[in-house]
C-alpha cells in the first residue's frame, strides 16, 4: 500500500513538472513567433541571383552629314567654302566609289606628243585636273577633263571650260567607276546644317545625307 502511494505521488509530481515545462516551451515558442513578427522587415526573400539592371544605351556619337562626291578640284572648293565654320577635327574626308555615266574630254589626238602638247596648253589656261588616256584602243590619246554622274553636270562643266578658252572639249557618255571624295561633318548643329544645304545648292551634282562617320 505504501509503495502504491509513493508511486502516485511521484506520478503527480512528474505530471506537474511536465505541465510547467510545456507552458514554458509554449511561452518560448510564442515569444519566438512574436520576435519573428517584430523583425519581419529584416527578412529578405532570395530568388536565385539578384537581377542585374540593364546597361544604359550609349549615346550615338558618330553621326555625320556626308557631302559629295567631289573631284580633286571640287574638293578644294568645298573645303574652302567650309573654312569660315571652323570645323577643325569635326571635318573629315573619305574616298567614294561612284559609277559615272558622262565625261568631258578632248577627242583622241593624232599622237601622244600632240596630246601632251595639248595638256600643256590646258595648264596654261589654269586647267590642271586632266588625264591622258594611254590604253590601246579607240580612246588612246584622249584627254579626259572630268567625269560626272549625270549629263547636266557635265554640260555645266563644259561651259566653264569654254569660258576659260577651251575650244575642243565635248561631252560624251561613258560608263565607268571612279573614286571621288566625300566630306563628312561630325555632329553638325543647326547653323552648320543650314550652311551645308546652302553650299550644296551652289555645287550641282553633290548631295547631302546622314551617314556614319569614317
Amino acid at each position: 500500500m505504501k509503495v502504491l502511494v509513493a508511486i502516485l505521488v511521484i506520478a503527480n509530481v512528474a505530471l506537474m513538472g511536465w505541465g510547467l515545462l510545456s507552458e514554458r516551451l509554449r511561452a518560448g515558442n510564442e515569444a519566438a513567433l512574436l520576435e519573428s513578427q517584430l523583425n519581419a522587415g529584416k527578412i529578405r526573400i532570395i530568388r536565385g541571383e539578384p537581377d542585374t539592371p540593364p546597361s544604359p544605351t550609349p549615346p550615338i556619337t558618330d553621326a555625320c552629314i556626308e557631302w559629295g562626291p567631289f573631284s580633286a578640284e571640287e574638293l578644294a572648293r568645298a573645303r574652302a567654302s567650309l573654312e569660315p565654320l571652323a570645323l577643325g577635327s569635326r571635318l573629315a574626308s573619305a574616298p567614294m566609289p561612284v559609277t559615272a555615266g558622262w565625261w568631258v574630254y578632248i577627242p583622241p589626238q593624232k599622237s601622244r606628243e600632240v596630246a601632251e602638247r595639248k595638256v600643256d596648253e590646258l595648264k596654261q589656261l589654269g586647267i590642271v585636273d586632266s588625264y591622258l588616256v594611254q590604253e590601246r584602243g579607240s580612246w588612246e590619246n584622249t584627254i579626259s577633263l572630268g567625269i560626272f554622274r549625270n549629263e547636266d553636270g557635265a554640260q555645266r562643266f563644259l561651259e566653264s571650260l569654254v569660258a576659260k578658252g577651251v575650244r575642243l572639249a565635248v561631252v560624251g557618255a561613258r560608263q565607268q567607276t571612279v573614286r571621288l571624295t566625300a566630306l563628312y561633318v561630325r555632329e553638325p548643329d543647326e547653323a552648320v546644317s543650314k550652311r551645308l544645304v546652302e553650299l550644296r545648292s551652289e555645287m550641282p551634282g553633290t548631295a547631302l545625307r546622314a551617314a556614319k562617320c569614317p
